[in-house]
């Protein structure tokens, strides 16, 4: 019986472990493909994410690659560092919030580079995401409220002199959006890239250099700001994954790098964000062989409770005689007292316990208790010489049954 119980407790740890094992094994594939970051995401592998481009350029010795997990706020920038802003969200009107404004212009006033792109929007989805219209529209009503509190906005026509635009619908075939092609007249420039959006930029200051366009209208766009440079796309499919494998243009991915030695994906605006672990903080503060003494010194005391260090009595229980296998609470009982207390004394513990027990019955006189006592007391010192304490016990039943 014992035996089946140990089978069937080493089958439900197998299927454990391979529940364990398979769910692991999924998490392990979804991250693989990425597809469970936004798009764009450097973390993203599948065609919609940016990991390619981030995995090339760390191919390149002059060049050091690295993704912020930081709060923005906290970025302390370097010079010559190309900060990657990818997939950003275009909303329908031009505030910003000014928090994050302050951060671009910390990036480019210490000789940095901001590279920003867009998601590719069309007519359907042009009045831009929902949420960041309605939070426009609730601060426009709020008579001024742009100018103060905590989530102060700021308006990038007045700050940086460009704005957004949506333009008519793409062309369409069978109901899908053609690619429309945008173009350059750069020569160190590709002529001609694929382009998958209807945004464009709205010029409103002449410091701003149209890189390509669509029938006049900018689609990427570049300024000198501060020591540095800002350099802005409408769309953001020619960085994608899918790109650099079906059309890849790297004359245009150097111009976005700048020329600089240090490159940043940013993934705190997809919301991806890296907590510091336990373990880590462990690793940082060397706390590591504290907690590993703490796990040799439980050791040590679950060796101490389960081994003994001095070897029992020899009047204790004999070889055997405490464990209890397939039998009644009566002999676990037997097998209990013979492990604490010794063969010399169980008639005496058994004479006490007697007395307490019957001490108040008349039908037993005192007498018959002094004689115990005095059968126990032989027996006592006969004992030394034999520990077996049936002799004084057939006595006592002897004299007790005379009595009554």
């Amino acid at each position: 019986m014992q035996k089946n119980k140990t089978m069937a407790g080493v089958i439900m740890a197998l299927l454990l472990l391979i529940f364990v094992v398979g769910v692991a094994r999924l998490f392990i594939l979804r991250f693989e493909s990425g597809d469970v970051y936004p798009a764009y995401s450097s973390l993203r592998s599948d065609p919609l994410g940016t990991r390619a481009l981030y995995e090339s350029l760390e191919n390149i010795d002059s060049v050091m690659v690295g993704r912020n997990y930081r709060p923005l706020e906290s970025l302390e920038f370097e010079p010559e560092t190309t900060f990657f802003y990818f997939g950003s969200a275009a909303s329908g009107n031009d505030w910003v919030p000014e928090k994050l404004v302050k951060v671009f212009d910390r990036l480019t006033q210490s000789g940095g580079r901001l590279v920003l792109t867009f998601l590719p929007v069309t007519k359907s989805n042009s009045a831009a995401p929902p949420r960041e219209n309605s939070e426009s529209q609730r601060v426009e009503g709020g008579r001024g409220s742009k100018d103060s509190g905590p989530n102060k906005l700021v308006s990038i026509k007045k700050h940086w002199g460009i704005g957004l635009v949506f333009k008519e619908n793409l062309p369409l075939k069978d109901d899908k959006h053609l690619a429309i092609e945008a173009t350059s007249t750069r020569t160190d420039l590709p002529p001609v890239i694929s382009w998958h959006t209807n945004l464009y930029f709205d010029l409103f200051e002449n410091v701003w250099q149209p890189l390509y366009s669509y029938e006049g209208l900018p689609l990427i766009v570049e300024r000198s700001y501060g020591k540095g440079s800002i350099l802005l796309c409408a769309d953001s499919f020619f960085i994608s994954n899918e790109a650099l494998w079906s059309e890849r243009h790297p004359q245009l991915l150097v111009w976005l790098i700048g020329g600089n030695s240090k490159i940043i994906f940013d993934e705190t605006h997809f919301g991806i964000y890296k907590q510091p672990s336990v373990a880590q903080l462990l690793r940082h503060y060397r706390f590591h062989w504290f907690f590993a003494a703490l796990v040799v010194l439980a050791l040590l005391f679950i060796w101490k409770s389960t081994s003994y260090f001095v070897p029992p009595p020899q009047d204790d229980v004999l070889a055997g005689a405490d464990v209890v296998s397939e039998k009644d609470y009566t002999q676990g009982l037997i097998a209990l007292l013979r492990r604490n207390i010794a063969g010399s004394q169980v008639l005496q513990v058994c004479a006490r316990e007697w007395e307490q027990t019957f001490k108040k019955n008349p039908r037993i006189r005192s007498a018959a208790f002094e004689h115990v006592k005095g059968i126990i007391e032989t027996e006592s010192n006969a004992s030394k010489k034999s520990k077996d304490p049936v002799p004084g016990y057939q006595k006592i039943c002897k004299h007790i049954s005379e009595e009554k």
